[in-house]
């Protein structure tokens, strides 16, 4: 059976029992959906909007050890997830990416995660070697993955428009990288296709009562209004930043919001050389990443309080871009700073009102919600293996795993300028519904191109039938803060 939505709705006609349904189409979700399915599970995803449309497109790219979160000293956490590390590498096959990270040390500068009593001169390269050597004692790392003292002149080679007055020295440590978007859609490819799992996007669940053993679950098409009645004995919700549906609403769990903006720069204007920047400290002393990203560069934070737009698009506003660019130029000599396209993300952290979303756990944990019911929040992309793991294990007697993916060549491989053979291998493999599913998630044509990819809408529009596609679609690339108010 192909990935394809009218092939996962023709299964749906004939069939409406299920052991496990899984709330939500994000890295969590697809993970569990993908485990559940290769131990015989017959398993249903649903998703309100498109895959991966929430946080798990719009993260900072990192499958990283958490080296910012040892002063906040959790020790557990970045253990975990540099050990996934070392697991994803040999399961993601090409959407694992090691990558190189700078951390430049500069005078009256120091680390802004650093406590403040190494924040002086004399110490915060002391505290920030420390700090390294145990992110490698940590990760169990290698000789040629720990990291290396980088002095000012090999800097300026590696990094020739970094800022060099005030630089004192420079470490280089080993983190990773993925395609997050790219690697939700290939985690239910696989599911699919390989273990003969549902999974489909743009369902809205309107309701969910218990019903005897099972739960009956009323389901929205969003897409033609056609409503569907589904059963399932055990329900996983990885609902990210929203709420559960219907009745269940008020058992929800209580998250916090965490912001992030990011800028697309064309190629590599920063001379960066494939290599990742982590830029110490910003006027409210958060962290930035400059990283390479598909032969451009991502410029990007997190930790904002809030954020503009909706839950289900958020977008940078002109204060974040200036306030990127305002950073960039701190540390770059560069004059003229151009960006392609932006985009801002929200995830779910755990509540706590006593304390910032800079500083708030990056944990997981899960909620029992009812009998065989359980909701998920929080976590980090680099642990989504993990949390899918724990979840099924919660709710099943036996050991779950993610197996090595298939098709992670194939999904890299898909061109982010319009290709019509792509689009026809994201119709029968990807599940795409809406020309935005392949222009922002399974390709990145919108963030590579222009004023959103708005130039070739006209060539993708003509595959779909919707007569208002058009016009839904430019609505949803404004909301997303990707087209130029002057076009």
């Amino acid at each position: 059976m192909n990935f394809s939505r009218p092939e996962q709705l023709q299964e749906l006609e004939s069939k409406s029992e299920f052991d496990l349904l899984i709330i939500g189409g994000g890295i969590v979700g697809s993970a569990a959906l993908q485990m559940a399915s290769s131990k015989g599970l017959d398993s249903i995803l649903l998703e309100k909007n498109d895959f991966a449309s929430g946080a798990s497109s719009r993260s900072t790219k990192l499958l990283h050890g958490g080296i910012r979160y040892l002063p906040q000293l959790q020790f557990g956490l970045v253990k975990e997830s540099l050990l996934e590390q070392k697991i994803l590498v040999k399961l993601l096959g090409e959407l694992y990416k090691p990558l190189k990270l700078l951390a430049p040390i500069y005078k009256d500068d120091g680390f802004s995660d650093l406590p403040k009593i190494f924040q002086f001169n004399a110490v915060s390269s002391i505290a920030f070697k420390i700090g390294l050597t145990l992110y490698d004692f940590l990760g169990s790392r290698d000789k040629n993955q720990k990291h290396l003292n980088i002095d000012k002149s090999e800097t300026k080679k590696l990094f020739p428009i970094l800022k060099q007055e005030k630089l004192k020295k420079s470490f280089m440590f080993q983190d990773a990288q993925t395609d997050d978007a790219k690697l939700v859609v290939t985690l239910l490819r696989n599911a699919v296709e390989i273990n003969n799992a549902k999974a489909i996007n743009y369902m809205e669940i309107k309701d969910i009562t218990k019903n005897s053993s099972k739960y009956k679950i009323k389901v929205l098409n969003t897409l033609n209004n056609r409503e569907h009645t589904l059963y399932a004995t055990n329900i996983i919700a990885a609902t990210g930043v929203h709420n559960l549906p219907g009745e269940y609403k008020e058992k929800s769990s209580k998250i916090k919001y965490s912001g992030g903006a990011h800028l697309v720069l064309r190629g590599d204007p920063l001379k960066i050389n494939g290599h990742g920047i982590l830029l110490p400290r910003t006027e409210d002393n958060r962290i930035m990443f400059v990283l390479p990203w598909f032969g451009n560069t991502i410029v990007g934070t997190t930790d904002t309080e809030s954020f503009s737009g909706s839950l289900d698009r958020p977008f940078a506003n002109n204060q974040d871009k200036e306030y990127l660019i305002k950073h960039v130029k701190k540390y770059f000599d560069i004059k003229d700073m151009e960006y392609i396209s932006s985009w801002s993300g929200v995830r779910a952290l755990i509540d706590n009102k006593l304390t910032s979303t800079k500083n708030v756990s990056r944990g997981h944990f899960f909620k029992n919600i009812d009998d065989r019911f359980i909701q998920i929040s929080g976590g980090k992309l680099t642990g989504f293996r993990l949390i899918a793991k724990e979840s099924l294990e919660l709710l099943f007697d036996k050991k779950f795993d993610l197996e090595r993916l298939s098709f992670t060549k194939e999904v890299l491989e898909l061109s982010n300028q319009f290709s019509e053979t792509d689009l026809e291998i994201c119709f029968q493999h990807y599940c795409i519904a809406k020309p935005t599913d392949y222009m922002l998630r399974r390709t990145h044509l919108s963030w590579f191109n222009e004023n959103g990819g708005k130039n070739e809408i006209r060539k993708i529009i003509g595959k779909f039938e919707n007569k208002n596609i058009e016009k839904e679609t430019l609505k949803e690339l404004d909301d997303e803060g990707l087209l130029y108010k002057n076009n």
